[in-house]
């Protein structure tokens, strides 16, 4: 019993390390993060999609901001399906902002996956 308990924690270890490894302690990257930079006297946002993840282009990402405005996420250069977007998209967001609030609603497909998924998220 002591081998098949020492080989256990062995895995364990190994799958404590590769995590580590992989972009902290054993957390998950995240599916689609938010830059921001200024961009004169307003605010660029852009979905970074994480290694895993394309952004579906045929449904348009949107942030649903707190005053009822809505932005649409958009990029010039599409797979040539014109399925997925080819860089990050982006959108102009009025003012400069440190911070973007709102609802941010994206249609994400795992590279392998034959189909989308609905991806909500509260900033």
């Amino acid at each position: 019993m002591n081998g098949l308990r020492a080989v256990a924690l062995a895995l364990i270890a190994a799958t404590n390390l590769a995590g580590a490894a992989c972009g902290g302690a054993g957390e998950p990257e995240p599916e689609v993060r938010l830059a921001t930079e200024a961009a004169g006297t307003h605010t660029r946002v852009t979905l970074i999609p994480a290694g895993h993840v394309k952004l579906n282009a045929r449904l348009k990402p949107a942030l649903e901001l707190a005053d009822g405005s809505v932005l649409r996420f958009d990029s010039a250069r599409l797979t040539a399906d014109s399925a997925y977007f080819a860089e990050p998209p982006s959108a102009l967001l009025p003012g400069r902002h440190r911070r973007v609030r709102g609802i941010l609603r994206a249609s994400i497909c795992e590279n392998d996956a034959p189909v989308c998924r609905a991806l909500v998220l509260e900033l």
